[in-house]
């Protein structure tokens, strides 16, 4: 089932997509937040069923806006130098910054602040403080159960669903330090599009088996299979929740792969849009824009 947050007539709602209908669930007795839906679990995806079987509450899928899935996640847990291919390509510029070679023994986890959540289809913007704007296109995975010490072989369980994240950095925020301040680079306002959908977990099947791609105004940049991954979703499960609990709702971006700027320069500017796909996922299209006058708050 793809599910989708969305806007239809100025009220936000949450519903399924299905042959370019959206199947509206806000008439029906299921939770108003995608977090909510997501708490009921198997109850929820049965409840949904029977709405879209009905062939009623639908609307077009061109007549409303697609919102990020979870607007605040409680938690975004992002995973940095997760692919083989891009470990590899950025060893030297590691040394460089750090005096050493990135370690692979465990997963490099950062958090990305909430207030970074952007729509699928928002603008990104190029913030008045730096001009090192960059792309990373990744899976990202959805918790669906409270849960604490899962092992890899339960991980499966308590993911929900998968989506498609861009995870835009501000590298020479990231790099400032040492150590490097992730948290810093990555946490910016916009700075995590995701969506359109949460594709559950039943749907997607192997997530570990997807075609990645990120284009910047039409070029192909990044491409790769989830199949390079060096911690996978089960083992960044495993892991994380070792430390501390997961939430229903909770985003894991799983890394990116090569091709980003942080090795050429190549940085994102006002105009430029970024497309992120993944197989059986959909996309997310965002255009670039200066950081506008309206975020200044004080």
């Amino acid at each position: 089932m793809k599910l989708i947050t969305f806007t239809h007539n100025g009220t936000q709602k949450i519903g399924a997509v299905e042959d370019d209908l959206v199947y509206d669930f806000s008439q029906s007795s299921l939770p108003k937040t995608m977090v909510g839906f997501i708490e009921l679990g198997e109850e929820g995806i049965k409840f949904a069923r029977d709405i879209i079987s009905s062939k009623e509450s639908s609307v077009n899928l061109s007549d409303v806006r697609i919102e990020a899935p979870i607007r605040q996640p409680s938690k975004i847990l992002a995973v940095g130098l997760n692919y083989k291919a891009h470990l590899k390509e950025v060893e030297g510029l590691a040394k460089e910054r750090m005096g050493s070679q990135p370690q692979a023994k465990f997963p490099n986890i950062f958090n990305k602040q909430n207030s970074s959540v952007a729509g699928p289809y928002d603008d990104i913007h190029r913030p008045r403080a730096s001009a090192a704007l960059d792309y990373e296109g990744e899976l990202g995975f959805v918790i669906g159960k409270k849960c604490r010490h899962v092992p890899y072989d339960k991980a499966e369980n308590v993911i929900y669903g998968y989506t498609v994240v861009n995870d835009v950095t501000v590298r020479d925020w990231q790099f400032r330090g040492p150590p490097m301040t992730m948290t810093m680079g990555k946490s910016w306002d916009t700075h995590c599009p995701f969506g359109p959908y949460i594709v559950t977990s039943d749907e997607v099947g192997d997530p570990h088996n997807l075609k990645l791609e990120t284009h910047v105004n039409g070029e192909l940049r990044q491409s790769t299979n989830t199949d390079d991954l060096i911690f996978n979703c089960f083992t960044l499960v495993e892991y994380l929740s070792t430390a501390f609990t997961l939430n229903p709702g909770d985003l894991i971006p799983t890394g990116t792969c090569s091709g980003s700027a942080v090795i050429n320069q190549n940085w994102l500017k006002a105009g430029d849009e970024v497309k992120v796909q993944i197989e059986k996922l959909g996309f997310i299209n965002n255009k670039v824009i200066e950081e506008p006058e309206t975020t200044i708050v004080y």
